[in-house]
């Protein structure tokens, strides 16, 4: 595999200047890239209450000094107890000094507009530009024909980027740009003398064979034609898995014509890679196991550490981007359907229990959440993607992440089988 000669700058744009938005600044400051962060609301701020930051993030802020900015506003508590509604206590861990004994990090809550003040604070001392009164209203990532991203603000000023990230939350514009959805206009679908026909009336249509079913239904006042496509695969999926819109067009050959051509008008989301969600945009995640702002920050430490291979011209955009999306869906895909799941089963079972399965009843959950390192996961990714193997011990033959996963996970830091020889350098 070849890689691509230096970049002179590279200029990254942030749409949402949140948590999220924030930390991505910083992270991709960090990896010397200018970066500019448009915000829509007229002033700086955070709305909400409390939050929580688990150790996989807290050891973020101190890397980055948000922790020392911040520090009289941020509470380790002293224990966790889980109770059932009648106030019966089903589960207790001690905090301190357990996570830093065994996560090495903090777990800590904190009013979001002090943690919020104290990433803007790191965000422009590492000289990020944040824009406020910046709505992005349009945005074209397609037409440029050096690869760059353009978006228009709603009072129609314009910036360009060689990369464009998403980090303007579950109602983003950057995502619903980016992957249009399976909406036809009936106007179009009037056009075509063999589809028009199913426009013709407000109805629902179903249309069902064994393994994948179409469902079509008419909304905005009967303008627009929504289709719903469901199909099986001959094969196990554990992780979210891209499709391309031909490959959707191909599974439905062979139904009625009228609907296949509908199915055909369906746009495709672009190939280029000049730009990428992050947090809420990309994959929105329920309050269960106070993952929603981490994952954001955890986005942006990973893709910090790959875009810090594009300044050092090892790697372009595109495959940093790669490196990412690869890298992070399966996290992200992993704490919405399935962390909740596994550690509070015992719990919601009403079974008894002898610590709080919120964090030590799945130890899969404990280190693959709590205990996870985004940019240690990020420089694995990139190691394999730009060595073709994984670090691993030569002699030993045992790879850095089975052997950070679960031969030193309760050995003392000193302990000398602890030390194995891994290759890690990039």
């Amino acid at each position: 595999m070849t890689f691509s000669q230096p970049e002179k700058r590279i200029h990254i744009g942030l749409c949402g200047a949140g948590l999220g938005g924030l930390a991505a600044a910083i992270a991709l400051r960090r990896a010397v890239a200018q970066v500019t962060a448009l915000e829509a609301a007229t002033e700086l701020g955070e709305i909400g209450a409390g939050i929580q930051m688990t150790p996989n993030v807290s050891r973020l802020l101190i890397k980055w000094g948000v922790a020392d900015i911040i520090s009289s506003d941020l509470v380790e508590f002293e224990e966790l107890n889980m109770r059932r509604r009648d106030g019966t206590k089903v589960g207790y861990t001690r905090m301190i000094p357990n996570m830093r004994r065994d996560l090495g990090y903090p777990w800590w809550v904190v009013h979001r507009a002090h943690l919020h003040a104290g990433l803007v604070q790191v965000a422009q001392k590492h000289g990020v530009e944040i824009l406020i009164n910046s709505r992005v209203a349009t945005l074209d990532y397609t037409s440029s024909p050096d690869g760059k991203a353009t978006v228009t603000t709603s009072f129609h000023r314009s910036h360009t980027f060689d990369l464009l990230i998403g980090s303007d939350g579950v109602n983003s514009i950057v995502r619903r740009t980016l992957f249009p959805s399976a909406i036809v206009p009936c106007s179009r679908i009037r056009k075509d003398p063999v589809a028009r026909e199913l426009v013709e009336k407000l109805t629902m249509e179903v249309w069902m064979v064994d393994k994948s079913c179409i469902i079509r239904y008419p909304i905005s006042g009967g303008e627009n034609f929504n289709l719903v496509l469901s199909h099986h695969v001959d094969r196990l999926e554990h992780t979210v898995e891209e499709v391309d819109v031909r490959e959707v067009r191909k599974q439905y050959e062979g139904y009625d014509e009228r609907i296949k051509r509908i199915v055909d008008m369906i746009p495709g989301a672009s190939e280029k890679k000049n730009i990428v969600l992050i947090g809420g945009a990309a994959h929105s995640i329920v309050n269960h196991i106070a993952q929603g702002a981490a994952t954001s920050i955890e986005d942006s430490a990973f893709l910090g550490r790959c875009i810090a291979q594009v300044v050092q011209g090892r790697i372009n955009l595109q495959q940093a981007i790669e490196v990412y999306e690869k890298g992070r869906m399966p996290k992200a895909h992993f704490k919405q359907q399935k962390a909740r799941d596994e550690v509070m089963s015992l719990e919601l079972g009403e079974k008894p229990v002898l610590r709080s399965p919120n964090l030590y009843g799945n130890p899969t959950t404990v280190l693959g959440v709590y205990a996870y390192d985004a940019e240690e996961h990020a420089d694995s990714e990139l190691f394999v993607y730009m060595k073709g193997k994984e670090r691993m011990d030569e002699e030993k033959k045992i790879t850095k992440s089975v052997a950070d996963s679960y031969l030193n996970w309760f050995l003392p830091d000193d302990y000398a089988g602890k030390q194995v020889r891994i290759e890690a350098k990039l």
